[in-house]
Order: C-alpha cells, then structure tokens, then sequence
C-alpha cells in the first residue's frame, strides 16, 4: 500500500521517507537563503581614489543613484520623464581607468546607462572624471544604442571610444562607425576622415 506524502506516492519504507525529508529540509534551506538575500543584481561598487563609488537600486531597475561618498553623483527614474535617463535607467560601471588617469583627472571612470527592454543592447556612455582632492565632474554622452561592443582605447590625454558600425538592432539598414574623444574633460564626435580619390 502507497501513502501520499505532498502530492508524492512513497512506499512505506522507512528509507524512502527518510530521503524524501532531506530533501524537503535541503529546498527549505536553499528556499531560505534565496529570500534572505535582498541586495539587486544591478548594484554595483568601486574604490577609487576620490572615495568609493557605488550604484545603489532604490526601485530595481527603475531607479537609481550613483553616489560618490555618499553624495548623489546622477539620479535615474523611470517613473519620472523629466529625468535625462528616464529611458535608460539602469547604470553599470563598464570600464575604470586609474593609471596615470586621463588629464586633467587622476582616474576615470566610464558608466554605461542601460534600459528596460531589448530594444537597445546596451546604452549611452558617459565618463566620470575623479581627482585625488575628491571633485568629480560628470562628460556629455555619447549615444549608442547596440550592436558590436564600443572599443574603449586610453591613455593619459585622452579616451577614444568607437563605436562600430553595423545593422540596427531593430529594423533594417546600416548604422555608420563613429569615433568619440573624450579630452581634458569634454567629450566629442569625432569628424570622419575623408576619402582620398
């Protein structure tokens, strides 16, 4: 004779139930563990040489703040369409330069702004400009929406991000290359070089 014993049919062999309530004991630990931890997968942190550098989720990923010792470096808010990243809510760090820093900055750091969705595969960049004296200043954007992965080159004058061309990620056609710089703390497009005939 079998006996249900949750929604299972088990012998009444002592060995059977002995190993079915280990298993339940081990899904509710691991169930527990789940549940405990409360942190979101998009935070992210850094110690840099103006202080620690962290992107803490206020509403997972809807809104954020990337702070700087505490102190608000950029807000983002989904719920709010006057905010600059509305769209595109959700910061990471993509890349941290600290060698010899990137003048006038002793390091840099470039933040990527990700959206909801996939109709963009990744998002805009923007560069963060540290000094040991603990100021920071906050580039333009540079505005990329997918495609290949950006190609970040630097050096201690500047950084040149290209973004490679190639078909959209939605749609059809063909996106050109373009070429940023970011120098003495301002970014810009880059002009193309012209053909020689």
């Amino acid at each position: 004779m079998k006996e249900p014993i949750a929604g299972l049919f088990v012998s009444k062999y002592p060995t059977c139930r002995l190993l079915l309530c280990i298993l339940f004991v081990v899904l509710e630990a691991s169930g527990a563990s789940a549940q405990a931890q409360v942190s979101s997968v998009f935070d992210d942190s850094l110690t840099t040489i103006a202080g620690e550098l962290k992107i803490v989720a206020l509403k997972d990923s809807c809104k954020f703040n990337v702070t700087l010792n505490g102190k608000v470096v950029l807000r983002t808010d989904c719920d709010d369409e006057r905010n600059a990243w509305a769209t595109t809510p959700i910061p990471s760090i993509h890349t941290y330069y600290k060698s010899h820093g990137v003048r006038p900055f002793d390091e840099v750091v470039l933040l990527q702004m990700n959206m909801l969705g996939n109709a963009c595969d990744g998002g805009p960049l923007l560069f963060l400009g540290l000094k040991s004296d603990k100021t920071f200043s906050l580039s333009g954007m540079i505005d990329f929406c997918g495609g290949s992965p950006p190609v970040v080159t630097w050096s201690g004058s500047r950084v040149t991000v290209l973004i490679p061309g190639g078909p959209p990620n939605r749609g059809t056609g063909y996106i050109p290359a373009e070429t940023w710089v970011f120098e003495n703390g301002v970014v810009k497009r880059a002009k193309p070089n012209k053909r020689r005939r």
